[in-house]
């Protein structure tokens, strides 16, 4: 989505807005269905509340995704001019972010088979948080050094939106690691 507004292809970012929330909306339902099988499951289950708090956490990464892609929706409705300087960085950052939630899920995946080698593989997620707050933090002084107004406003807003989001993902992969010592 975010190539796409540094590509200017509105009507593609649009369509793009639109498939992630299906997404989210799928997300949600999954939230609910997971939720269900572990209250199913019950005190079969010893490490509840941690897979509950793992499945919370989860939700949070697709609410702050959905909340910057509208910012970036609204700034094109609004006509509201960002720099292509400062958009290839969000794209880079948000780049950074996907692959770091990718590496979270398959993280995530190998807990169910083999829980010594998520332990292993979250160095790699960790790594990755170094370069996007590497990237985070050359690209929030940038934007804090220009002439304030509202894009600068939108931009660091955004920014801070990214770095949560990576942030979330840091703590997930803190409960996967909960659950890959107790398992």
């Amino acid at each position: 989505m975010i190539d796409s507004i540094t590509d200017k292809k509105t009507n593609e970012m649009k369509d793009h807005y639109k498939e992630m929330l299906n997404m989210i909306d799928e997300s949600a339902k999954s939230k609910l269905n997971i939720l269900d099988q572990i209250a199913s499951l019950g005190p079969f289950l010893m490490n509840r509340e941690d897979f509950l708090r793992l499945t919370f956490r989860l939700s949070e990464i697709t609410d702050n995704i959905e909340s910057v892609a509208f910012r970036l929706i609204s700034s094109k409705e609004k006509k509201i001019q960002i720099d292509m300087k400062y958009m290839k960085g969000i794209s880079l950052l948000s780049s950074l972010i996907l692959d770091e939630s990718t590496k979270m899920r398959e993280t995530l995946m190998s807990l169910t088979f083999n829980p010594a080698k998520a332990l292993e593989m979250a160095s790699v997620v960790e790594d990755i948080e170094r370069k996007i707050d590497n990237v985070q933090r050359k690209l929030e002084i940038d934007i804090l050094t220009t002439k304030l107004n509202s894009s600068t406003l939108l931009l660091k807003d955004i920014i801070e939106k990214l770095e949560k989001t990576a942030d979330i993902i840091i703590s997930v992969l803190d409960q996967i690691r909960v659950l890959a010592v107790s398992t």
